[in-house]
């Protein structure tokens, strides 16, 4: 059965918007607890990553090029908007996965504050200067985003893989595809409402749902 903090249907997101796989296909997300169908899940095929990939190439440049202290304080809000809807956040962590409450919601705080830790890196993105052996000359690293970053994570604990995936990429300029665990797509999928609630850039992250073997 249903519950009101899990949408019906379970869509993608990419370029800022929900979408339904290209080919309209579903599947059933059931509840581990007693077998019965919690919502309806996109069911991605390459052609849904394909877009994906195409509306993270197009949006990275740009983001790229925004200031990492200003890329932080975007990931601030989405930081934010966590934990205001930290309670909501657990209960479909604790639907979709038959964890207790206790310990989704505590999953989802440590999310959380490792999201905290990493908008806060927008203002420690540090380059290195060393000297040479050269008269005249010095040595500098600079840190370059690498692109886009192609996301996997497991169900086991979905809210913090999120986190841990997600955070580090964006605040480091790079945009990202972010395919699911097909055994918690709503967990995935309220970060992506929250991530456009916020003010990311559309395309910097897309989320993708579907069986792992499909998508």
């Amino acid at each position: 059965m249903a519950q009101d903090y899990l949408p019906s249907q379970v869509l993608n997101w990419i370029d800022g918007q929900q979408v339904a796989a290209v080919a309209g296909e579903w599947f059933e997300k059931l509840d581990p607890t007693n077998g019965q169908v919690l919502c309806q899940v996109a069911r991605s095929r390459a052609a849904d990553i394909e877009q994906a990939v195409r509306s993270a190439k197009q949006a990275q440049p740009a983001w790229a090029d925004t200031p990492p202290v200003q890329r932080g304080a975007i990931l601030h809000e989405i930081v934010l908007g966590m934990k205001a809807r930290q309670e909501e956040i657990a209960k479909i962590v604790a639907a979709e996965t038959g964890k207790s409450y206790s310990s989704a919601y505590g999953e989802t705080g440590g999310a959380i504050a490792l999201g905290l830790f990493y908008a806060s890196e927008g203002q420690r993105l540090y380059g290195r200067t060393t000297t040479s052996g050269v008269v005249n000359k010095y040595a500098m690293t600079v840190r370059q985003p690498l692109g886009v970053a192609g996301l996997i994570i497991a169900a086991n604990t979905p809210i913090a893989n999120v986190a841990w995936k997600v955070f580090p990429a964006l605040v480091c300029g790079n945009s990202a595809v972010l395919k699911v665990a097909e055994d918690t797509p709503a967990t995935a999928w309220i970060v992506g409402q929250i991530a456009q609630e916020a003010g990311l850039p559309p395309g910097v992250l897309n989320i993708i749902q579907g069986y792992g073997e499909e998508a």
